[in-house]
């Protein structure tokens, strides 16, 4: 196998191999042609750099299984689909592929103009992505714990009606010693295997408390939002925790909010409404996070006391483009008003999102387009900014 960057095209129509076959040769870039997905699957390695191009209905298999397959081997290339159908089909095809982790680039409509096949296959494709090990050896994890390598990074939310500060997102990163900043998706699952999330909460929790406390000695009084992984729910002693924790920093309650995926929400249903109307007693917000993800249905939501509803990013990141996004969102931000929450958008990018939301009544939002998450004295910064 060579380790050259390949253009790797699954097609099973003559006519079209053809021409892709062509437009590489005048392109000077190494192709090979699969007709079925067992003759591609069985290639031992894709080389970094190179392209996937996939049809969504080859002869002995369909794209999305094939999508299946190479997010189970962790393809690190990326990947455009070829498809006679219509966009809204393939349109679903592609979030689901990113949601597999995959890098899908975009969508070739059959019959596609050659000139765009000619930009795609020679576009540079520096943003291909090296797959990286998770971390999962227990005693790195405690090491971890317990010598300060975790830190918190913060991520501002804004008023969309008034662009004021209105709080901010503690997240947790690694400052592994060799990999340098680890982000939380390749330990926490290690972590809740080894028994860990309960401490790496607390240390959270206590970090961050402690942190609104040091900002309001500069001046800078702010709340600030802590996930709360799904065990935690569980633990009928966490109200009592989490109100030693305030009294420690000196925080009201009101100061903390704590967000939940509805997942987690409904895995103990009966504890988690006996957690979280304590903890609403105590002044904490209670936020459900990634809102249109999980499965719960909206009579059992209705029992819980959350009082903001945070729309998932997945949502909002296609609601200028993509009109059915737009109206889930709507009926969201809707629903959430009705039942007396504030709805807040994660994962704002571009200021088209942000119109939409503030069309749409979201109160809240937060994203790349406003700040990559920062540590404590960037983010200090970042305000001071804002505030000029």
């Amino acid at each position: 196998m060579s380790i050259e960057p390949m253009i790797f095209v699954l097609e099973d129509d003559p006519g079209i191999t053809a021409v892709v076959r062509r437009v590489c040769m005048a392109a000077g870039l190494p192709a090979r042609m699969y007709s079925t997905a067992a003759d591609f699957l069985a290639e031992p390695s894709i080389p970094a750099g190179s392209l996937i191009l996939l049809d969504l209905a080859l002869g002995d298999a369909n794209g999305v299984d094939i999508l299946r397959i190479l997010a189970a081997y962790r393809c690190p290339v990326p990947i455009y689909l070829m498809s006679g159908q219509d966009d809204r089909l393939l349109t679903t095809v592609q979030k689901l592929g990113l949601s597999y982790g995959l890098d899908i680039r975009g969508i070739l409509q059959k019959p596609f103009d050659v000139a765009a096949l000619r930009a795609i296959l020679t576009a540079p494709r520096q943003g291909s992505r090296a797959p990286r090990a998770k971390v999962t050896g227990v005693e790195e994890l405690h090491r971890a714990v317990m010598s300060g390598e975790l830190c918190l990074h913060y991520q501002p939310k804004l008023d969309i009606g008034t662009g004021a500060l209105i709080g901010c997102e503690a997240l947790v990163r690694w400052s592994h010693p060799e990999r340098g900043l680890v982000p939380p998706s390749e330990f926490l699952p290690a972590a809740e295997e080894a028994g860990l999330i309960g401490a790496i909460t607390h240390w959270v929790l206590n970090e961050a408390l402690g942190q609104v406390a040091a900002w309001r000695e500069e001046g800078l009084h702010l709340g600030v939002s802590v996930n709360m992984p799904a065990d935690m729910l569980n633990e009928l002693a966490l109200p009592g925790m989490i109100q030693s924790l305030l009294r420690t920093h000196g925080i009201e309650g009101r100061r903390l909010t704590l967000e939940v995926t509805e997942a987690a929400a409904m895995k103990s249903l009966l504890t988690a409404v006996d957690v979280l109307a304590r903890l609403r007693l105590m002044g904490v917000s209670l936020s459900i996070d990634d809102f249109g993800t999980g499965h719960s249905s909206i009579v059992k939501l209705r029992q819980l006391p959350f009082n903001e509803l945070k729309i998932d990013r997945s949502f909002v990141q296609d609601i200028e483009r993509d009109a059915d996004a737009r109206l889930l969102v709507g009926a969201m931000i809707t629903m959430g008003h009705s039942f007396g929450m504030k709805t807040v958008g994660e994962g704002v990018e571009r200021a088209a999102d942000l119109a939409c939301l503030a069309t749409l009544g979201c109160g809240a939002a937060q994203g790349f387009y406003f700040s990559r998450p920062l540590p404590p004295a960037e983010f200090a910064a970042w305000v001071q900014a804002l505030a000029a």
